[in-house]
């Protein structure tokens, strides 16, 4: 008798910290699933009843290949080691619910004909599809990184108050992600170049769950000054020298001038490694069901 196939949810922390460990394998090849993992281990450690927080797996058998389905709020990650288009991926997709609207982070490019092929058969409606690059930097390159900050501004933490100005320069910004933002102020390293004459916020830098650089932004005012490098070289370092981390950016193919920023800082461009993201709605008149205070 065929055994039915069901998602299970992984509950079980030290599952989860097992589960981690099958990422490093090969690395970095995998770290984008390792990073996932890690930020939420972090996140859960901090608060054990993080909310709307699931992890899947298909009949409960998370080792043989680390599949593995994330869902945080109205976010959804997936990821498996073989990065073939293996049936239980697909299975575990198609067990998953998708009445509801999700924003679906870093999408491996050996992946993405799977999660196109769903969308298609459950007439899906992608409201915004991007392709990625990938830049990478080892711990150890990182942490030697120098940083010189020019004289009339200085480094510091960004503040939860930065938070609305913050989502909205965001070029991802979507119904609900100021919620994002603040979760990503309070538990993630994060960079804030600020004006010293007045303290006000002019740039700054996220890690976003995935350990990807995100929302680097420098204010109109300010452009034209390598402030992006600064901030983006600081955070780099901190990331290195606080979690011991290699460092991660996934870059617009078209944004020119965040490849510039990367290549600059001496990040290496994975060659070949294509992420996307997508906006997943039931329908296209399908209102996001998004509250921002979740």
């Amino acid at each position: 008798v065929t055994m039915e196939k069901q998602l299970t949810t992984l509950a079980d922390v030290a599952d989860l910290r097992k589960l981690q460990t099958l990422y490093l394998k090969d690395w970095p090849k995998h770290c984008v699933g390792f990073f996932w993992l890690d930020n939420y281990l972090r996140w859960l450690a901090k608060d054990p009843t993080l909310k709307y927080l699931k992890f899947y797996t298909l009949n409960g058998d998370w080792c043989t290949d680390g599949l593995f389905i994330l869902v945080h709020r109205y976010q959804l990650f997936f990821c498996n080691l073989s990065r073939q288009k293996t049936p239980e991926l697909q299975t575990a997709l198609q067990l998953l619910d998708w009445s509801s609207a999700y924003k679906v982070s870093a999408i491996h490019e050996t992946h993405h004909a799977i999660y196109k092929q769903l969308t298609a058969e459950r007439q899906l409606y992608l409201d915004r599809e991007m392709n990625t690059i990938m830049y990478h930097m080892s711990s150890s390159q990182a942490k030697d990184l120098q940083v010189t900050c020019p004289s009339e501004y200085y480094l510091a933490d960004v503040q939860l108050e930065h938070a609305e100005l913050i989502n909205d320069l965001w070029s991802a910004r979507h119904t609900g992600s100021l919620k994002l933002i603040q979760m990503l102020i309070e538990n993630n390293t994060n960079v804030g170049l600020f004006e010293r004459s007045t303290g006000s916020l002019c740039a700054w830098c996220l890690r976003l769950q995935s350990g990807f650089l995100g929302a680097l932004e420098v204010l109109q005012t300010h452009q034209r000054r390598g402030l992006g490098v600064v901030v983006a070289a600081a955070i780099t370092r901190r990331i290195a020298t606080e979690l011991n981390h290699d460092v991660t950016a996934l870059v617009n193919m078209n944004n020119t001038a965040a490849c510039k920023v990367f290549d600059r800082l001496g990040f290496r461009l994975v060659e070949g490694e294509h992420y996307y993201w997508s906006m997943c709605l039931p329908e296209k008149e399908s209102p996001i069901n998004w509250p921002s205070n979740l």
